[in-house]
């Protein structure tokens, strides 16, 4: 299998990107579900969700890429030691003999030996089933992120003075989150409410206690 670095290097940095992206998203939501709240409304952009993401789904960024890493070089393993000839054999045989692969095959330049494994019907499987095996686990990785943002807002509900005190028009409240366009707060009767950035001013009590 060959490689092209820059073009393998600018694919992994944008897997990586949506990833974290996607993460940030998915668990804005997540937290915010429980006010009854939409993460589009608070307008975050894109730099906030990354960054969310990254701090909430690294650790599920990094069990994706050791799966990864563990399937490709398992899936090399594979069709370096040809454990596939035999399933291939027995594939081969319930197809007609006239629909069968030549067994000689003109190359036009000296090409590997497997080059031609590459196109096994074992091979071929074995590649759709891991592709399949860490596509359900990234699925799974983004549910728990979103279940990650829902706990910790659900244990906010029960007693939302754990979050930082703000003033905003003459009112104390209690910070839930701040967007690029608005901030979500909330009372102690757990009223929410939705205000501007700059009508919001963080309390000093919440550092003399730190």
């Amino acid at each position: 299998m060959k490689f092209n670095f820059s073009l393998d290097a600018a694919i992994a940095l944008t897997l990586t990107t949506v990833f974290f992206y996607t993460s940030g998203q998915i668990y804005l939501n997540g937290y915010l579900s429980p006010f009854l709240i939409d993460s589009v409304v608070l307008n975050f952009s894109v730099q906030d969700k990354i960054y969310v993401g990254f701090l909430k789904g690294v650790n599920e960024y990094l069990y994706i890429l050791l799966a990864g890493l563990i399937i490709f070089f398992g899936r090399s393993i594979f069709i370096y030691f040809e454990f596939g000839k035999a399933i291939d054999k027995k594939l081969t045989s319930f197809i007609p003999q006239n629909e069968r692969p030549k067994k000689t095959v003109l190359r036009i330049h000296n090409s590997e030996f497997f080059d031609g494994i590459e196109k096994s019907y074992s091979t071929v499987a074995l590649t759709t089933l891991l592709t399949m095996i860490l596509f359900w686990g990234v699925l799974q990785a983004f549910v728990h992120i979103e279940k990650k943002g829902k706990n910790i807002s659900t244990e906010v509900m029960k007693d939302v003075r754990v979050l930082p005190k703000v003033k905003s028009d003459g009112q104390e409240l209690f910070l839930i989150k701040c967007g690029s366009s608005l901030c979500a707060l909330i009372d102690e009767k757990k009223n929410v409410s939705l205000v501007e950035p700059k009508n919001v001013v963080l309390l000093g009590s919440n550092f003399k206690e730190k």
